[in-house]
């Protein structure tokens, strides 16, 4: 198998946040046989000279081996350019678990990174600076050539991971199904109505992952009725994913989408797990 990502970039800070990311970072380095580039965005002075080769020494990675940026400007925008600069293909960042609705709105940094960035980006909640291997992936999908993308990179990192579970998950909404229902029958009705519709979906769920031919890991299926956008992160969420995969909008949101969240959006305001977005 050719490598899943064959440059990774992490923006160095010198925090403890930050000494955690560089090692989550040299992990993933070493399990995709990848190079690293470190982007540290801010005044170059002894000091932060200092401080850099420190951490990286600290980490235990060879400076000799790693590409490093340095640079100013906006944080977010200045990591995404650079990133897209020198064609990094997953883009390692952290970000809290949970923001309020002024902060969700201004958008942070790794906000941000989440949905210009041009590459692949990985957001880990809580990174560690002794990493363990992600065992449990459960990947957002629907039926786009660009969900399969996701499924199969999604798969083949769990592969390198030796994970234990890997679960595609597919929420779907019939509008108008409980009202109808409502208007003419009873609750009993509404119900086997949805678990109809759950069923006819795992049929077609399990004909996409017979065509993706995956193979090394069982593929469990789960489709939920439900709120879409919301319903999968929220299954990642109870069942303590690793990882959770997602493909983005094809286009940039508008005001409105920000105010009122759809799809991804309620994945990166709420971060179920440590996010993998596919791009």
């Amino acid at each position: 198998m050719k490598s899943l990502f064959n440059k990774l970039g992490l923006a160095i800070t010198f925090s403890p946040t930050g000494k955690a990311l560089l090692a989550e970072a040299k992990r993933l380095t070493e399990l995709f046989n990848a190079r690293l580039m470190l982007i540290h965005v801010g005044e170059k002075n002894e000091t932060t000279e200092r401080l850099l080769s420190e951490s990286i020494s600290n980490s235990g990675l060879d400076e000799s081996t790693i590409e490093i940026i340095r640079t100013n400007g906006d944080p977010a925008d200045t990591i995404i350019k650079t990133s897209r600069d020198a064609c990094v293909d997953l883009l390692i960042a952290g970000a809290l678990e949970k923001e309020n609705f002024i902060k969700y709105y201004i958008g942070s940094v790794a906000r941000k990174i989440m949905r210009e960035a041009a590459s692949s980006v990985l957001i880990l909640k809580s990174p560690s600076e002794t990493p363990k291997s992600f065992k449990r992936f459960y990947v957002s999908t629907d039926y786009s050539s660009e969900s399969e993308k996701t499924i199969l990179t999604a798969y083949n990192f769990a592969l390198l991971e030796k994970a234990d579970d890997f679960v595609l998950v597919k929420d779907f909404h019939v509008p108008g199904l409980a009202s109808t229902i409502q208007g003419s029958g009873s609750l009993d009705e509404l119900e086997a109505a949805r678990e109809q519709w759950e069923a006819e979906e795992e049929i077609k769920m399990s004909l996409l992952v017979s065509e993706l031919n995956l193979r090394g890991i069982k593929v469990d299926i789960r489709c939920l009725y439900g709120k879409e956008g919301w319903e999968t992160g929220n299954y990642a969420r109870i069942h303590n994913a690793d990882i959770f995969a997602v493909t983005p909008p094809s286009k940039k949101l508008k005001f409105l989408d920000k105010l009122f969240p759809q799809n991804m959006e309620h994945v990166i305001k709420e971060l179920p797990a440590n996010l993998l977005i596919v791009r």
